[in-house]
């Protein structure tokens, strides 16, 4: 026979549906909020290397025809979206987003898999709540560093990461799980050397928990490191100009621009909170929860310090390792204790899933009021790159154009976006700002050839060579060189190459056109 349902069952059933329905709409928003990211404009660094894996694509040699620090790896992850742009005719930016998106789906239902194989059924909160920050995780909080170089690390080797606490604990994870979720993190750690930190602090944890003779029969980790030695040999086979060329100039020049003592990193808005927040946390992860998962999380995040504070640059990208280890061992140990202490043993998910959600809403909150959503899109329309890209469209009379510019915004996008390709080797006059970063006492404003070091005198005679042989249409002068005034006088990228006689000679075929905003626009005349 059936009864009526009562009033109290009635109520349940609709808090039932309504946990379901706030949990899968924190999840869908999530999920819904990688379309913000196929607007212009896109991260100008990402955009720089995919410019720089085009000119590669296309024939030219990496490291020669355009120079730039990053290892070849990075490039070779670029390589993949510019080649569908070519066979799509959809551009490369658009293609790296939606490939990330793609990654990021494969990573995210892997995390997925890992936690529902590792978690105690029990355990409710985890389950509720771990999917929907590691999806906010890879997908809402890097804002305008999504499809940095840290982010798709963060992206590959996520499930990794919780790979790895599985082996600490002992579960029994396939060999085929552990091969690819360690070739994988593999990609994404040996973009940079900054990077190896974290599988090296991860490995040493997980080699303490199960001895060293289960570790070497490990695959996991002999796959993170069979990617970075393979790495390693193709720059030296494949790339070896990123030795003689690009070292010896990175060594010299890169560590001057913008460079940071660890107690200005310390206090920074970037670095600060994970630098303070994280030891606390490292403290509940050990010694508290006793969590397998906190702890790989944490050594983790100390990781991801070390690279930020190895680079000496401050930049938020280069913290957002540690800030997202940081906030995932916060959910990791919140949804330890809810399942431990206040809520062992409970059968009922729906207090679980309300809980995640509206602790999800809190993160989003935070999210928000330390950084407006989609900003490099909200402020695309009307700003000086859009403006800037509307005149060399409109004043370009070949594919080919030469910009003196210390910063890389927003020469990079607008390269992408108009499809040119820039005459001189580099993205930017950072060498030369490297070169020129203090003003010593009676110095002259430039440096006259005879005295310059190797790395000057290269980008002093290729930019005037490369000027003169290729014919720009259009030249742009920065205004503002980011170098510091020299006997009171200010530095002048034009003035500088201008002593060039190449660069001179060449010049004389250009007239001004235009001022806007910083720049100066030469246009080469039509003979």
């Amino acid at each position: 026979m059936d009864y009526p349902r009562t009033h109290d069952q009635a109520t349940q059933h609709r808090r039932l549906d309504w946990a379901n329905v706030l949990h899968s709409l924190v999840l869908a928003v999530c999920a819904v909020w990688i379309v913000g990211y196929f607007f212009p404009s896109i991260n100008h660094d990402t955009a720089v290397l995919l410019y720089i894996a085009k000119v590669w694509l296309n024939g030219g040699t990496l490291y020669v025809d355009a120079i730039d620090i990053n290892t070849p790896l990075v490039f070779v992850l670029h390589l993949l979206p510019e080649a569908l742009a070519k066979l799509t005719g959809i551009p490369g930016t658009t293609m790296l987003v939606a490939l990330l998106g793609l990654g990021i789906a494969g990573s995210f239902l892997t995390c997925r898999w890992v936690l529902a194989a590792s978690l105690d059924p029990a355990h409710a909160t985890a389950d509720a709540l771990l999917p929907l920050l590691l999806l906010f995780i890879l997908v809402v909080f890097p804002g305008d560093t999504f499809t940095q170089r840290e982010h798709i690390m963060l992206v590959l080797s996520m499930p990794y990461l919780l790979v790895a606490s599985g082996r600490a604990g002992g579960e029994k994870l396939s060999r085929r799980i552990r091969i690819t979720t360690g070739i994988l993190a593999g990609l994404g750690f040996a973009m940079k050397p900054y990077f190896l930190g974290i599988p090296f602090l991860v490995e040493l944890y997980v080699l303490s928990q199960c001895g060293l003779r289960r570790s070497l029969a490990d695959p996991a980790p002999w796959s993170v490191l069979a990617v970075c030695i393979a790495h390693a040999l193709f720059a030296i086979i494949v790339t070896p100009e990123y030795f003689t060329i690009v070292w010896p100039i990175a060594t010299g020049f890169y560590s001057e621009v913008s460079n940071w003592s660890s107690i200005d990193l310390a206090l920074s808005a970037n670095l600060g909170p994970p630098t303070f927040i994280l030891p606390l946390l490292g403290i509940a992860a050990f010694f508290a929860v006793r969590s397998d998962m906190a702890r790989v999380m944490f050594l983790a995040g100390i990781g991801g310090l070390i690279s930020a504070y190895a680079q000496h640059k401050g930049w938020p990208y280069h913290a957002l390792p540690s800030q997202a280890y940081t906030l995932l061992l916060t959910g990791v140990i919140v949804a330890h204790v809810m399942d431990h202490v206040v809520w062992p043993r409970r059968g009922d998910s729906r207090p679980a899933k309300l809980f995640a959600a509206a602790l999800m809403m809190l993160v989003f909150y935070q999210q928000v009021l330390h950084n407006r959503p989609f900003d490099n899109q909200l402020d695309y329309r009307g700003s000086v790159l859009e403006r800037l890209l509307h005149i060399v469209q409109q004043e370009t009379r070949n594919d080919r154009i030469l910009i003196l510019s210390p910063g890389i915004y927003p020469i990079f996008p607008l390269i992408n976006y108009a499809n040119l390709h820039l005459t001189m080797r580099f993205e930017s006059m950072w060498l030369i700002q490297g070169a020129y970063a203090e003003c010593r006492e009676l110095a002259p404003l430039y440096n006259p050839p005879e005295a310059m070091s190797p790395a000057e005198a290269f980008v002093f005679r290729t930019v005037a060579e490369d000027f003169y042989k290729k014919k720009p249409s259009l030249l742009i002068i920065d205004n503002v060189p980011g170098i510091p005034r020299c006997q009171g006088d200010e530095f002048s990228y034009l003035d500088y190459f201008s002593r060039n006689p190449l660069f001179a000679k060449r010049f004389e075929d250009y007239e001004k056109i235009m001022d806007y905003d910083r720049y100066t626009i030469y246009r080469r005349r039509e003979k």
